[in-house]
């Protein structure tokens, strides 16, 4: 297979519905028929992932993130409610690949082509996502995070060098009503957010790693703004002697971090962007 062929006969048939005012569902049922997905190489699905990314219009690709929202959030958890009241089993949905969808679709960068460890888009970027969805511990407790791993120091000091990082909850906003956020930061430029990194690594992370028999991991957790609120800003620090001391992380209106999505649910079920 050529698969420079293929991503022309993508931009033409994309065109084409275009002339022909087709929506943005109906040309996308053109296009899939004739990707074999399941046999491309890694590489080959990136770049067509970017040739059908870039030649999305803004418009196309809001409503196709709000197509993803309908079909793997709202009618998901639905019918996971379904089989919970017989099962007892969670109602949870995994919102760690649909986040990745919906950052590729807004900011048209593919993701790595596969399922597993590596980068979460193609240009190196990290995507963390938090979900306060049906979470519930037996205490009636839901403290989703965003987290942030290390298995050496190399990994750990990597945050630092991030420019792109996407941060995305999913929650209830103050309605009571699904809602998803996604925030960009620039580590380089959020201040608060590095300088609090810094000093967890040189508390916890630095000193964790001088055990070199147990193989020990490094954990930074963000909590998200509260579900049911209007916070824009993420928290760390619990005050306790061996802890570090609360503060807020905000995510709007400082140097290195913006909102750059956000979609509500309607009182009839479908997905309202407000942000894109």
């Amino acid at each position: 297979m050529n698969i420079q062929n293929l991503a022309q006969q993508i931009c033409q048939l994309y065109n084409q519905g275009k002339e022909h005012n087709l929506d943005i569902y109906e040309i996308m049922r053109t296009i899939f028929p004739i990707v074999p997905f399941q046999s491309l190489t890694v590489s080959d699905k990136v770049m067509l992932s970017n040739t059908i990314l870039n030649i999305l219009s803004h418009e196309d690709r809001k409503l196709l993130a709000q197509r993803l929202l309908e079909e793997q959030v709202i009618c998901q958890r639905e019918l996971l409610s379904g089989w919970s009241i017989i099962t007892a089993q969670s109602s949870q949905i995994d919102t760690g690949y649909i986040a990745q969808h919906l950052v590729s679709l807004q900011t048209q960068i593919a993701g790595q082509g596969m399922r597993g460890k590596g980068d979460d888009l193609s240009d190196g970027s990290e995507v963390k996502s938090a979900n306060f969805l049906d979470s519930l511990d037996k205490r009636g407790a839901t403290a989703p995070r965003w987290n942030f791993t290390a298995i050496n120091p190399q990994i750990m000091e990597q945050f630092l060098d991030y420019e792109s990082l996407y941060l995305l909850s999913m929650d209830l906003n103050t309605h009571g009503l699904f809602r998803t956020r996604i925030w960009k930061l620039n580590i380089h430029k959020h201040q608060t957010l590095r300088n609090r990194y810094i000093e967890w690594m040189e508390k916890k992370g630095y000193p964790k790693f001088q055990n070199t028999t147990d193989y020990p991991s490094v954990n930074f957790q963000l909590f998200p703004p509260r579900s049911g609120t209007d916070e824009n800003y993420a928290r760390h620090g619990n005050g306790r002697s061996n802890g570090f001391k609360p503060i807020k992380i905000y995510l709007e209106g400082v140097d290195g971090s913006e909102l750059i999505f956000r979609a509500d649910e309607t009182e009839n079920g479908r997905i309202e962007i407000s942000k894109f």
